[in-house]
């Protein structure tokens, strides 16, 4: 018998299936199939650990409502067994969400929630409570309007119609939002001095009337804006606009200007009603001759004049009456004046407001004369004494010769008739003659 038990120890088999037996034994004893390998209970084996910046879901009806006060990110402490804590940091594969699914229109003070987290995990949100609000959610449909800087757009270039595509959006937001709205703007940015036509794409702002922006969804966010840029210009007459009236003893002969047209920009819409600019002449500073600076003045919409600046000429001629007052405020002034002219035979003075005749006009044709603007100008006449006392208006002509001209603006002399024995010299020698066609 012991050698029969002595034969079989000794084989090689006999070992090893003893041996798997052993080990099969063991296996048993150590493995349970209802706790987690990991659950090995080791002392100080768990930590806390703080979570920033974790989204939160919320789950509500989107197409009928919307939700306000739901916060983007919030804060979570975890609390358990130092793998689960590692596992949950390194995956973040847990969920913190808010429940609206059935919830109410009006404000309400609601529970954040966390889900597929570990349950051997305690977890704490900060906050735990948000407040937030429910509202219908409306949806409607608004014309964009194009907003730039005109300011960028060139002197003597203008904007024209700025071209949308598409031309609407959508906005859906909370309907006391949407009832907020006062401007839906595609903004463009233009670069200083733009001088041709600019294509865009242009981020859309929605704007309460107080141009605050409003919490709302726009489709699209973005839309395609196409602004044509050209250069527009005109060149028209600069008038002369008198204000004011001039001082009693003064005869306003001629206003004249050093140039008579100017080159004005702006809208093109714009330029076709603008038929000229002007120049303001203030008469009642007026007391002798002047050479002013003075603006030159645009219409509403025109958005640059050249020249901005003219000089103003103003011819004057001071009232006889005036002088012979003088004269008898001053007796012995006038004495010298009588001996002198006595004694070398001779007399200059001035005659005023001679009017000035249109002459060789083509009956087709009409004139008017723009300056002077009475009309009329003064003639200093020179001679014997007693031939020049008694020369009057009725012995002068002043006459302008428009033979042979067509319709438009000119500048013709002015000519004079007179007594052969009086020597005269105008006060101006040209006049400012408009001529246009007979209305049939």
């Amino acid at each position: 018998m012991n050698k029969l038990f002595n034969n079989v120890i000794g084989k090689n088999w006999f070992t090893k299936v003893l041996s798997l037996a052993f080990a099969l034994l063991l296996f048993s004893y150590a493995y349970d199939p209802n706790e987690s390998s990991t659950d090995v209970n080791v002392p100080g084996d768990s930590e806390t650990a703080n979570l920033e910046d974790i989204p939160v879901t919320a789950y509500y009806d989107t197409e009928n409502v919307v939700v306000t006060g739901i916060p983007k990110t919030v804060t979570v402490t975890l609390r358990g067994p130092t793998v689960h804590i590692q596992q949950a940091k390194l995956k973040k594969d847990f969920e913190v969400y808010v429940n609206l699914a059935n919830a109410d229109l009006g404000s309400k003070t609601v529970p954040l929630e966390i889900k597929d987290l570990s349950d051997k995990i305690k977890a704490t949100i900060d906050p735990e409570t948000i407040k937030v609000t429910v509202k219908e959610k409306v949806t409607k449909e608004f014309t964009v309007e194009a907003e730039f800087s005109s300011n960028a757009i060139e002197k003597g270039y203008s904007a024209g119609t700025p071209k949308i595509e598409p031309k609407t959006v959508k906005v859906t937001g909370a309907k006391d939002e949407i009832e907020k709205i006062a401007y839906v703007k595609a903004n463009v940015n233009l670069n200083e001095n733009t001088n041709e036509a600019v294509s865009q794409q242009a981020k859309v702002s929605v704007l309460d009337s107080s141009l605050n922006k409003l919490n709302v969804q726009v489709e699209p966010e973005t839309v395609e804006v196409n602004i044509p840029v050209k250069r527009t210009s005109k060149t028209v007459p600069i008038n002369i606009v008198e204000q004011g009236t001039s001082p009693a003893n003064i005869n306003i002969d001629s206003i004249t200007l050093d140039k008579k047209e100017a080159t004005i920009s702006g809208p093109e819409d714009v330029l076709k009603e603008v038929e000229s600019t002007r120049v303001e002449v203030d008469l009642s500073t007026i007391e002798k001759d002047e050479e002013l600076t003075l603006p030159v003045i645009i219409s509403n919409g025109v958005t640059s004049v050249d020249p901005e600046l003219v000089k103003v000429t103003v011819k004057v001629t001071v009232a006889q009456e005036e002088q012979e007052e003088e004269q008898e405020e001053d007796p012995q002034e006038n004495q010298d004046s009588e001996e002198t002219a006595a004694t070398e035979k001779t007399e200059t003075r001035m005659i005023s407001s001679i009017p000035i005749n249109i002459q060789g006009l083509n009956s087709s044709l009409e004139a008017s004369i723009k300056n002077p603007r009475s009309s009329s100008t003064s003639l200093r006449i020179s001679g014997e004494q007693n031939r020049v006392r008694e020369m009057s208006i009725s012995d002068f002509n002043l006459y302008i010769d428009l033979t042979g001209m067509d319709d438009g603006e000119h500048e013709v002399p002015i000519k004079v008739n007179g007594p052969a024995d009086i020597d005269w010299e105008l006060a101006i020698d040209t006049a400012s003659v408009s001529i246009t066609n007979k209305e049939a």
